[in-house]
């Protein structure tokens, strides 16, 4: 208490003390602040956007493969589904630093990398090679002329081609009679 009081009495006697007590107290009040502000969440909101860019690029897949497969005679009606494997990958910029040192008959190799980081408006971010999309695991046609075998033999020759995927992993079913 009595220390409280020395401190009250210094402050009136020494006006230049003033300005760092002041400027402190705002410090701590501002980081007691912060504590109540949101906090961002951007490992949650990149999962997000990736599986949703996932979901579109699946998406317009199927889209474009039922246009193609619609086109091909005796097919009828055509809707398909696809499963991809994993999901879409990021590849950053590398930077590869290799040092050797040899020492008579033996050389040893160092090698360190390190990620090429660019300056964006919101602070540092890696530098993106490239994106790759996500593997096709299986596909799955379901159309009116699925019982045709040449029918089925076509389309599943065009899925795998189209998709780079075995015939193993494409599906040709036929698709139940509309209701009338």
């Amino acid at each position: 208490m009595e220390a409280l009081q020395k401190l009250k009495t210094r402050l009136k006697n020494e006006k230049k003390v003033w300005i760092p007590v002041c400027i402190g107290i705002l410090g701590i009040a501002l980081l007691a602040l912060s504590e109540f502000l949101p906090q961002e969440q951007e490992s949650s909101v990149e999962t997000a956007v990736n599986s949703t860019d996932d979901a579109a690029y699946c998406t317009e897949l199927e889209n474009r493969l039922s246009a193609v497969i619609a086109d091909v005679e005796n097919v009828g009606r055509v809707r398909v589904l696809l499963t991809l494997e994993g999901s879409a990958e990021t590849i950053y910029a590398t930077d590869v630093s290799v040092q050797s040192e040899q020492e008579g008959d033996t050389v040893s190799e160092r090698r360190d990398s390190e990620y090429v980081l660019i300056d964006d408006s919101g602070g540092d971010s890696g530098m993106v090679l490239r994106t790759q999309t996500p593997k096709v695991q299986g596909v799955i046609v379901v159309c009116d002329g699925a019982n045709l075998p040449e029918v089925a033999s076509q389309v599943t020759r065009a899925v795998s081609t189209a998709l780079g995927v075995g015939t193993d992993r494409v599906s040709v079913l036929k698709m139940k009679p509309e209701e009338e």
